[in-house]
């Protein structure tokens, strides 16, 4: 295999470039990862690994869901559970109130950045001047709240909610329990979080890694090869004239129903060989190259 896709799970307490520490260091090969996961959360990552490591983007792109624990009247600076509390009210919320607030974050929206991440102003990270007590301006960015489902609520004083929610790539969950906290008027923070998918990839299938027990055929075997990881693309099967063309990276002509959308990605065959992945050209009708694995590599880089 050169290279492939891991759909891993990270436990509470472990930094997200750890678990890329771990394989490489099992793998012996470029690994990176496709999202990270704060230190309190847990739940699946997607690494990459060998050759697949080129398609990290592809991946860090998908729609991630996750299932929070939010609790209200309290505030910390970090927006979650590891930070320091800064504000507590005992003022008490009702079950309605609580959910017309969680309701209305449905869809798109400005949130605000946390201090606490690795999001960065003028060249540093902004934990870098949080950690430093500097302060920076308000950064916010435009996420997109697919769905938010309320699965528990208990009201009064310090109320508790339980929401699955799914969202586009780069939303901070805990943004979102800062911003409601608000809202209310009394504050709230994240105490448990748990990523539950990334695209298709479901946490109940990922792989807990002991570092002192697996073995790098252990990770081949649970690696999904990167075609099958690719679900999502339409494939084209191509002759070995027309593969050897975009290895050299030429365009080759495809007059096959693709997609009418602008420069589809599509995965490309030659018999039952991946061999990469290059983009449609609707109006030319034609196939471009984009990522090529190629054909004759069996080693990861």
């Amino acid at each position: 295999m050169v290279g492939g896709i891991l759909n891993l799970y990270k436990p509470v307490g472990i930094v997200s470039h750890r678990m890329v520490e771990i394989i490489r260091a099992i793998l012996k090969v470029k690994v990176g990862h496709t999202g990270t996961l704060d230190p309190f959360a847990r739940g699946n990552m997607i690494l990459c690994w060998g050759k697949a490591t080129r398609f990290t983007s592809f991946f860090q792109e998908l729609p991630k869901s996750y299932r929070a624990w939010i609790r209200f009247g309290i505030s910390t600076d970090s927006y979650d559970v590891l930070g320091q509390m800064n504000r507590f009210s005992f003022q008490p919320i009702d079950s309605d109130t609580l959910t017309d607030a969680l309701c209305s974050y449905r869809g798109k929206r400005n949130q605000t950045i946390p201090a606490f991440s690795a999001a960065k102003y003028q060249g540093r990270r902004l934990y870098q001047y949080a950690r430093n007590g500097e302060t920076t301006p308000a950064l916010k960015k435009e996420v997109t709240i697919h769905h938010l489902d309320i699965v528990a609520i208990q009201p009064g004083i310090f109320p508790e909610v339980e929401v699955i929610l799914s969202c586009s790539t780069g939303t901070y969950v805990r943004s979102l329990a800062y911003e409601i906290g608000e809202q209310l008027g009394i504050g709230g923070y994240v105490y448990g979080l748990r990523r539950e998918y990334i695209g298709d990839f479901s946490w109940l299938d990922s792989l807990a890694i002991p570092e002192t027990l697996l073995k790098s055929d252990e990770l081949i075997t649970h690696s999904i090869p990167i075609d099958q990881a690719l679900y999502w693309l339409p494939s084209a099967q191509l002759n070995s004239d027309a593969e050897e063309r975009l290895l050299q990276g030429n365009s080759v002509p495809w007059f096959e129903p693709l997609s009418t959308e602008p420069n589809q990605r599509v995965k490309v065959y030659s018999g039952n060989h991946f061999f990469g992945v290059a983009r449609f050209d609707h109006e030319k009708q034609i196939l471009r190259p984009e990522i090529m694995v190629g054909k004759d590599s069996h080693d990861a880089e």
